[in-house]
Protein backbone atom coordinates (compact mmCIF):
# COMPACT_ATOMS: atom_id res chain seq x y z
CA UNK A 1 0.00 0.00 0.00
CA UNK A 2 1.35 3.60 -0.66
CA UNK A 3 -0.05 6.62 0.60
CA UNK A 4 1.50 9.89 -0.34
CA UNK A 5 0.08 13.21 2.14
CA UNK A 6 1.25 16.61 1.84
CA UNK A 7 2.09 19.21 4.79
CA UNK A 8 3.99 22.33 4.30
CA UNK A 9 5.47 21.52 1.14
CA UNK A 10 7.14 17.83 2.82
CA UNK A 11 5.47 14.59 1.64
CA UNK A 12 4.83 11.95 3.66
CA UNK A 13 5.33 8.49 1.57
CA UNK A 14 4.31 5.15 3.71
CA UNK A 15 5.53 2.09 1.32
CA UNK A 16 5.45 -1.36 2.75
CA UNK A 17 5.60 -0.09 6.37
CA UNK A 18 8.52 2.16 6.33
CA UNK A 19 7.64 5.96 6.58
CA UNK A 20 9.77 8.37 4.70
CA UNK A 21 9.87 11.98 4.84
CA UNK A 22 11.06 14.32 1.78
CA UNK A 23 12.33 17.61 1.73
CA UNK A 24 10.92 20.50 -0.86
CA UNK A 25 13.52 21.37 -3.90
CA UNK A 26 13.15 25.18 -2.48
CA UNK A 27 14.15 23.84 1.00
CA UNK A 28 12.64 24.57 3.83
CA UNK A 29 13.84 25.90 7.93
CA UNK A 30 13.60 22.13 9.01
CA UNK A 31 15.52 20.52 6.32
CA UNK A 32 18.84 20.04 6.25
CA UNK A 33 21.44 23.04 6.50
CA UNK A 34 23.07 24.55 4.05
CA UNK A 35 26.34 22.52 4.78
CA UNK A 36 24.70 19.20 4.51
CA UNK A 37 23.17 17.42 1.49
CA UNK A 38 21.12 14.12 0.70
CA UNK A 39 22.51 10.94 -1.03
CA UNK A 40 19.83 9.04 -2.23
CA UNK A 41 21.36 6.88 -3.87
CA UNK A 42 24.93 7.30 -2.65
CA UNK A 43 28.47 4.66 -3.75
CA UNK A 44 28.68 1.88 -1.11
CA UNK A 45 32.02 2.24 1.12
CA UNK A 46 34.12 -0.68 2.45
CA UNK A 47 35.97 -1.12 5.65
CA UNK A 48 39.67 0.66 5.00
CA UNK A 49 37.96 3.35 2.60
CA UNK A 50 38.97 6.59 3.18
CA UNK A 51 35.72 8.60 4.10
CA UNK A 52 35.99 11.47 2.18
CA UNK A 53 33.03 13.56 3.39
CA UNK A 54 31.96 13.81 7.42
CA UNK A 55 28.66 12.87 7.69
CA UNK A 56 25.84 10.39 8.84
CA UNK A 57 25.84 6.75 6.77
CA UNK A 58 23.77 4.36 7.09
CA UNK A 59 25.59 1.17 8.43
CA UNK A 60 25.11 -2.21 6.57
CA UNK A 61 25.83 -5.33 7.88
CA UNK A 62 26.59 -9.02 6.49
CA UNK A 63 23.93 -11.60 6.90
CA UNK A 64 21.65 -9.47 8.87
CA UNK A 65 22.97 -9.84 12.06
CA UNK A 66 22.11 -6.75 12.75
CA UNK A 67 19.93 -3.80 11.86
CA UNK A 68 20.74 -1.12 9.63
CA UNK A 69 21.43 1.77 11.57
CA UNK A 70 22.80 5.43 11.13
CA UNK A 71 26.36 6.68 12.63
CA UNK A 72 28.58 9.65 12.41
CA UNK A 73 32.05 9.47 10.06
CA UNK A 74 34.56 12.49 9.99
CA UNK A 75 36.13 12.66 6.57
CA UNK A 76 39.53 11.61 6.65
CA UNK A 77 39.18 8.94 8.84
CA UNK A 78 39.03 5.21 7.45
CA UNK A 79 35.44 3.22 7.30
CA UNK A 80 36.14 0.24 10.09
CA UNK A 81 35.57 -3.30 10.16
CA UNK A 82 32.33 -4.61 12.31
CA UNK A 83 33.72 -7.04 15.40
CA UNK A 84 30.85 -9.48 14.12
CA UNK A 85 30.76 -9.12 10.05
CA UNK A 86 34.45 -7.84 10.07
CA UNK A 87 35.07 -6.55 6.51
CA UNK A 88 32.16 -7.52 4.52
CA UNK A 89 30.11 -4.74 6.32
CA UNK A 90 29.55 -1.84 4.59
CA UNK A 91 28.69 2.34 4.84
CA UNK A 92 26.39 4.85 2.64
CA UNK A 93 26.26 8.10 2.75
CA UNK A 94 22.81 9.12 4.06
CA UNK A 95 23.62 13.24 4.26
CA UNK A 96 26.90 14.85 4.83
CA UNK A 97 27.48 17.23 7.56
CA UNK A 98 30.76 19.15 8.45
CA UNK A 99 32.28 18.30 11.83
CA UNK A 100 32.53 21.13 14.00
CA UNK A 101 36.00 21.39 14.37
CA UNK A 102 36.39 21.20 10.31
CA UNK A 103 34.18 24.06 10.41
CA UNK A 104 35.86 27.62 9.74
CA UNK A 105 33.27 29.26 12.26
CA UNK A 106 34.47 27.25 14.92
CA UNK A 107 38.33 25.85 13.93
CA UNK A 108 40.13 25.43 17.28
CA UNK A 109 43.45 26.26 15.89
CA UNK A 110 42.07 29.85 15.46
Amino acid sequence: MRRTARKNSNHLIVSGGRTFRTLSAKGDSKGPSRNSTRQPHGRIFRPGDTIGESGIYEVIHDQAHRTAHEVVMISKDMFPTCDTCLDRVRFKLVRTAPYIFQDLDFDPQE
